[in-house]
């Protein structure tokens, strides 16, 4: 069988040949319509996303199982290689304008001269992973992400995660690995009411990977937090506690310091050393981003230990604490919180004691002022 396909328009691009796509991405774009097909431009301007359907017109040849950038085989429909039966290329950009037959977009991974074959509004409700429930998320808060569990769909994952970690980074796209696979290899989902529990060990960005994926957070008491200073984490179903799955990241020497040697220099610059200039504080993002979502496609054996039927020491449901009120500020505090000072109630502030703090040193205790 034969198709017949139309160039509607050629992109323009400062970048003649291919590179780093997340660098790409960063760059405004132009597509270049026909000016017979400006008409169909019309009410474009009412989307903030299109999705851009291009030919790969430097592509040559193709491999159905081959390395890629990782070094990992995998097949050509299971990833985005450019080299393909079909040169076939898809790409969401953020429309910036339209003049006349002419869009300016952002986000666009095509070289200059790449034939456009169509153009579609981006639309949640048809592109995203389909999954059960819909997006009503009054009623079923967590469905988006439990389809993207279901789907395997982690680079959406990945993509809520930073929206509450702030960045893209190698350990928060583990701990998303992490707590997907737990959940799937366990088949269950949080409710948020404690029938999951994560035990983490680690109070890094993997933690909050985990949060994101699992639902299991400090305020809804299905994080716990063992202070072990290892990347690890543990879901258990309270249900069955005695069928427990353990994820462990495998040495970072052997997934950072090796397979991406630029990214892990520049971390020693900018985080560990904090003697890095302004360019090199981009580029490390920027980096940092990329093995991120490159991390994404490699199989879970190569990055973590898994352990299933563990079994893990859960503490019993939380208590409803009863609260009290300081003598000295008035402020409301949990009465097992409180000190006792001559025959008064106090908060631990007010009463100079001792309190737990979590931060970037771990758990430890801190000195009353």
């Amino acid at each position: 069988m034969t198709f017949d396909l139309t160039q509607i328009g050629t992109v323009r691009s400062e970048f003649d040949r291919p590179t780093d796509p997340a660098t790409m991405r960063k760059h405004e774009s132009q597509i270049i319509l026909d000016p017979k097909f400006a008409d169909g431009l019309t009410g474009i301007n009412d989307n903030d996303s299109l999705t851009i359907l291009f030919y790969l017109h430097k592509s040559t040849g193709y491999d159905l199982v081959a390395p890629r950038r990782d070094g990992i085989d995998r097949g050509t429909f299971a990833c985005r290689s450019p080299h393909r039966p079909s040169p076939i290329g898809s790409t969401t950009v953020g429309l910036v304008e339209r003049d006349g037959h002419e869009l300016r977009v952002t986000g666009l991974d095509a070289i200059d001269g790449t034939p456009v074959l169509d153009i579609k509004p981006y639309a949640a409700s048809l592109d995203r992973p389909p999954h059960s429930g819909g997006d009503d998320r009054r009623k079923d808060p967590r469905s988006r992400i439990e389809g993207y569990v279901r789907h395997r769909a982690p680079e959406a994952l990945l993509l809520e995660a930073g929206e509450v970690h702030g960045h893209f980074c190698p350990y928060l796209a583990l701990g998303v690995m992490a707590g997907a696979h737990a959940i799937r290899k366990l088949g269950v989902a949080s409710t948020g009411m404690e029938d999951v529990v994560a035990v983490v060990e680690t109070n890094s960005c993997f933690a909050d990977g985990v949060q994101v994926t699992t639902g299991c957070t400090f305020g809804n008491n299905g994080l716990i937090y063992r202070d072990y200073g290892k990347t690890a984490v543990t879901l258990v179903s309270r249900e069955n506690p005695e069928e427990g799955v353990r994820l462990h990241v495998k040495e970072r020497k052997g997934i950072l310091e090796k397979d991406y040697p630029e990214a892990h220099e520049l971390f020693e610059r900018v985080v560990a050393q904090q003697n890095a200039t302004a360019e090199e504080r981009e580029r490390f993002s920027e980096a940092w981003a990329t093995v991120a979502f490159d991390l994404l496609e490699r199989p879970v054996p190569d990055l973590f230990d898994v352990e299933t039927a563990v079994a893990d020491g859960l503490p019993e449901l939380a208590p409803i604490f009863e609260n009290t009120t300081c003598a000295a500020c008035g402020e409301q505090v949990m009465a097992s919180k409180a000190v006792e000072q001559d025959g008064k109630k106090l908060c631990r502030a007010c009463a100079g004691a001792p309190f737990g703090q979590l931060d970037g040193h771990g758990l430890n205790w801190q000195d009353g002022a």
